[in-house]
C-alpha cells in the first residue's frame, strides 16, 4: 500500500484536500477566540470598571459651552450609544500657540470670546490590558467624538482617562 495514492489519498483512504481545509479551520478558530478573546468583544473576560475621561472641546462661543452641566447624560452623536455622565466642566479662554515673527518665539494668543471646555464624564466601560471599550468602541486619548450634551452637539477630543478600581479609588 503506498503512502499518497494518485487520487491524493493518504493510505487510499484520507483525502489531502480534505485534511488541508479541516486545518484552515481550525486555525481559523483558534485565530478568533485568540483575538475576540483580546478584543473585549465577548469571548473573554475583559474587567469593567468605572472610569472618568475628560474631553475638550475648542473654540465655541461661552454661551454654548455653559449649557453643559454636571449630571447630564451624554451621547455618541454618531452611533447614538450612552457615553457617560457629566462630572464637571470647566470653561476657559481659547489660546493657541501663535508665530511671532519679531521674536521668533511661539506665545499662547488669547482669542477673545472663544472658549474651551474641559468635561470630564464618569461611565462603565471594559478596561482590557491594551485599550478602554465603551459599547463596542475604543476610548483613547487623542481620539475625536462627537458628543451629543442636551440639546447640542459637540466635536471633542479625548485629553485623559483615569481607570478606577472597584472600591472607589484609583
Amino acid at each position: 500500500m503506498k503512502f499518497i495514492d494518485k487520487d491524493m489519498k493518504l493510505f487510499g483512504k484520507i483525502s489531502l484536500i480534505d485534511i488541508v481545509i479541516v486545518l484552515i479551520v481550525i486555525g481559523a478558530v483558534v485565530a478568533a477566540i485568540f483575538y475576540f478573546g483580546s478584543h473585549g468583544t465577548g469571548l473573554g473576560n475583559p474587567d469593567n470598571h468605572p472610569i472618568t475621561y475628560e474631553v475638550h472641546i475648542k473654540k465655541v462661543d461661552y454661551d454654548f459651552a455653559s449649557q453643559i452641566i454636571p449630571g447630564q447624560q451624554v451621547n455618541d452623536r454618531v452611533k447614538g450609544y450612552n457615553r457617560g455622565i457629566v462630572e464637571s466642566v470647566e470653561i476657559i479662554p481659547h489660546a493657541e500657540k501663535a508665530d511671532d515673527l519679531v521674536t521668533g518665539g511661539q506665545p499662547l494668543k488669547e482669542y477673545p470670546d472663544l472658549y474651551d471646555a474641559v468635561v470630564r464624564i464618569n461611565v462603565n466601560a471594559e478596561v482590557t490590558d491594551r485599550y478602554i471599550n465603551l459599547s463596542g468602541n475604543r476610548i483613547d486619548i487623542g481620539k475625536e467624538a462627537y458628543l451629543q450634551i442636551g440639546p447640542n452637539v459637540y466635536k471633542s477630543w479625548v485629553s485623559a482617562i483615569e481607570v478606577h478600581d472597584e472600591g472607589g479609588g484609583q
